[in-house]
């Protein structure tokens, strides 16, 4: 989230605090969803992990870095305790520059390296004063002219009654707003367009504003813009637009999760006692993860390798991606059933289909493992 957690914190006028507790399990699903994704894929494809004799040991990485952690602890105590979200990073730069310059030998600061410090900085601050500035005008132009307003009004008036549609309104809108934008500014256009719309309707003000900054983000993953999938395209060598669907495959988790916490705000710990709540929400959530992985991926944690599903593999990975969403799903609230008529959905329609998977994958041969990039 970087800065823009400041500015949510701004907009909704509470701590940082209260924003970085929200984004803890929106954040753990989606780094979980990840994890399943390529724990799968390696296990598709028969990829291995680096071999432990070649992995750096614990205690020379931390022997490396020890002083780092007192950067750290500054930073969280400012944040939490004293409060100083605008003072906080600049009191913990200084200190990593001091502590940088004592104990690190291969990292010092010299002369030419604070040059290239002012070069990189000063071209970032003319790329967002840019972007910003032209943001500023078009939320200043969009104000003057009445369409922020008439905006919320008109995804309202097409929506009806149907939280719903609004939702999948305003997420396709803020997709297509928030192309090419960076974090903070993207953030902002949103906050002032398209969140208004859905607090009328009486949405968790956190939830909707957390929903909006993830909606608005995905451009970096999603063709045709994907501006950190083809930015890892140029670091990896390989072509851009293929690059982009495979994070857009890989990284597809991230289209649900917001969903799911507007659904129920207690997944971003909003509400009357909403631990333990959302402790069981995440839970769920989790499991149902892990199917919806497992199906994207086509294998399936304690199943198998699907493919020895023969003609049935893509009936089963859609199933259980279904049956992954609505285990995932919270019920209650605007959802027209209740959680527990949910999980039981979520059951009827994945027990049988594991069932018959675990039966075809070991009735059936091995399947070699396919060459990666074929």
């Amino acid at each position: 989230m970087g800065a823009t957690a400041f500015v949510i914190a701004q907009f909704l006028n509470v701590s940082y605090a209260d924003v970085a507790l929200a984004a803890v399990i929106p954040a753990a699903l989606y780094y979980l969803g990840l994890f399943m994704q390529v724990d799968s894929y390696a296990a598709r494809h028969g990829l291995a992990g680096i071999p432990r004799s070649e992995l750096p040991r614990v205690w020379d990485t931390i022997k490396d870095g020890w002083y780092y952690i007192f950067v750290i602890a500054l930073l969280i105590v400012m944040l939490l305790y004293f409060k100083r979200e605008s003072h906080a990073p600049f009191f913990a730069t200084a200190l990593l520059l001091v502590l940088n310059q004592l104990f690190s030998k291969d990292t010092r600061w010299t002369f030419a390296t604070v040059g290239k410090f002012l070069e990189v900085n000063g071209r970032t601050f003319v790329e967002l004063i840019g972007i910003l500035a032209g943001c500023g005008l078009l939320i200043g132009a969009f104000s003057m002219t009445g369409v922020i307003s008439s905006l919320a009004n008109d995804l309202l008036t097409l929506a009806g009654d149907n939280a719903l549609l609004l939702l999948t309104m305003c997420a396709f809108t803020s997709l297509i707003l928030g192309l090419g934008l960076t974090t903070t500014a993207c953030y902002i256009f949103l906050a002032i367009l398209v969140a208004p719309a859905l607090e009328k309707v009486g949405l968790n003000r956190m939830a909707v504003h957390m929903f909006i900054f993830y909606w608005g983000m995905l451009s970096s993953i999603t063709p045709p813009v994907a501006i950190a999938s083809f930015a890892a395209a140029g670091i990896a060598g390989s072509p851009a637009m293929k690059t982009g669907w495979e994070s857009m495959w890989v990284g597809s988790i991230i289209y649900f999760i917001p969903f799911f916490f507007v659904l129920n705000p207690a997944l971003v710990l909003q509400g009357d006692a909403p631990y333990l709540a959302a402790l069981g929400l995440m839970t769920m959530a989790g499991i149902g993860t892990l199917f919806i992985c497992g199906g994207i991926q086509g294998y399936q944690a304690f199943v198998g390798d699907l493919r020895r599903a023969g003609s049935l593999e893509w009936p089963l990975r859609v199933l259980l991606v279904i049956g992954g969403f609505v285990i995932a799903t919270p019920g209650g609230g605007i959802m027209p059933i209740s959680q527990l008529q949910i999980m039981m959905l979520g059951l009827a329609i994945l027990i049988p289909t594991i069932l018959i998977a675990m039966f075809l994958v070991r009735r059936n041969p091995i399947v070699p493992a396919e060459p990666v990039g074929s």
